[in-house]
């Protein structure tokens, strides 16, 4: 019932009165269309916040940051303890058994800890930290680029939903012209050429339709594809009304990419230092324990003598060949290509977020020019039509007056779509996901 009912009101928006009404509540022909649509169908349209979290939550781009992240946490983790490296146990025995007399012996038993005493720890912290900011604004930046995909692929789809409705309403139309064609043509109004000529029009437009539904197809194919569900899984979504929807009051931020290009500057910075310090030698301390047995003759008499010894060394590497000169200048070749990385992105950064203002304040402009124009197209096409079958302007004129009015209504769905991407790319442009939030 609610299908009949449905499509019996699609088909009369052509109708003045009908059209007066759909004007008069302040709506467009093809936001009547989309909602009609939406209401007939069994699910439920997908709402911006819906499509925003489960992108997010299926992209396996954002699970391969998420473990790169973990990654970078679990370096900074492990690179603040002290002492760093592992300590070594070393056990002697020596003794005279080999030439057979009982002679000396003696039993050591040494732990040795190499100590790192210039501040490394410190900057390997501040290395491991810095990488550790760069993960997880990349992680934000990937967020940023997944949720901005299938937004765009969700807008795409309620387009092309919204021009095969419109197609179809062209259909709708055209075969109303034929049987209108074709009984001035038994009355002789009109000519054999314009029968033929209408019969044309309606074999287009069918083509239009068949062609719009196959769009629709594929754009629902690809929303899936990047939400993680089945391809030919039914979809639906409503998106083009946040077009209209007030941006956040603050727009003032920087994109993640550009806080990780700073990140990764920072962290090849302590990089270059933490080689620099490593040139300081590290002491090993050795503390152990020493059993020395040896024969000791007192005149006439003879015994084994032991003794118990504490032994305590320090030893220091002499820095006289490897001072670390090839890593030192590979790290300070890499701080480098990072600082020009970020000046680059920087520039790059600010360009964007001005393209991306002014692209948005055009679709707005643009949505907002062909809205307000809409009413006199519908009025002007229901005028002609009504004028042709009163037999006051030709075949021509009509099909004229119906182009003109579904490339508008076409050009105002584009601009909604368009206006919504612009939206998109503004928020991303200051590190805000399309729902105006910013990524955690």
């Amino acid at each position: 019932m609610a299908v009949v009912l449905a499509r019996n009101l699609l088909e009369s928006l052509w109708v003045g009165v009908g059209t007066r009404l759909a004007l008069g509540q302040g709506m467009s022909l093809v936001s009547v269309a989309l909602s009609l649509v939406l209401a007939t169908s069994p699910s439920e349209a997908w709402s911006l916040e819906r499509v925003v979290s489960e992108s997010l939550a299926r992209s396996p781009e954002v699970a391969a940051a998420q473990a790169e992240e973990q990654g970078a946490e679990g370096v900074r983790a492990t690179d603040g303890r002290w002492p760093r490296a592992n300590p070594s146990v070393e056990l002697a025995l020596v003794t005279d058994a080999l030439t057979g007399d009982t002679g000396e012996q003696r039993t050591e038993l040494v732990l040795s800890q190499a100590l790192e005493v210039a501040g490394q720890s410190g900057l390997r912290v501040e290395r491991a930290s810095a990488a550790l900011s760069a993960a997880r604004a990349r992680r934000h930046a990937v967020m940023l680029s997944a949720s901005a995909g299938a937004v765009e692929s969700a807008v795409e789809l309620e387009r092309r939903e919204a021009r095969a409705t419109l197609a179809r309403e062209s259909l709708e139309l055209t075969r109303e012209m034929e049987a209108a064609t074709v009984r001035r043509f038994a009355a002789g109004d009109v000519s054999e050429l314009d029968r033929n000529a209408a019969a044309l029009e309606r074999a287009r437009a069918e083509a239009r339709a068949a062609q719009a539904l196959a769009e629709v197809v594929a754009a629902r194919a690809e929303l899936n594809r990047r939400l993680g569900r089945s391809m030919d899984s039914a979809l639906r979504v409503s998106l083009v009304d946040t077009a209209t929807q007030p941006l956040p009051s603050s727009l003032e931020g920087e994109p993640p990419s550009l806080v990780a290009a700073r990140a990764e500057v920072a962290a090849s910075g302590s990089e270059v230092d933490l080689l620099r310090r490593e040139r300081i030698p590290s002491p090993t301390v050795s503390l152990g324990y020493e059993r020395e047995r040896r024969p000791e003759s007192h005149g006439a008499f003879s015994d084994v003598h032991t003794e118990h010894l504490l032994i305590a060394r320090l030893s220091v590497p002499l820095p006289l060949w490897d001072r670390n000169q090839p890593e030192l200048a590979e790290a300070r070749a890499r701080r480098k290509v990072r600082e020009s990385e970020q000046v680059a992105r920087e520039r790059d950064v600010s360009a964007e977020q001005s393209v991306a203002r002014a692209t948005f304040d055009a679709a707005r402009s643009a949505h907002e020019a062909l809205m307000a124009v809409r009413p006199s197209v519908d009025r002007n096409l229901e005028l002609v039509r009504r004028a042709y079958e009163a037999g006051e302007l030709g075949l021509d004129a009509l099909f004229l007056a119906r182009d003109r009015a579904f490339a508008a209504a076409a050009e105002g769905v584009d601009a909604a779509a368009a206006l919504v991407r612009a939206r998109v790319a503004l928020l991303r442009s200051v590190g805000r996901l399309p729902t105006g939030q910013v990524p955690e």
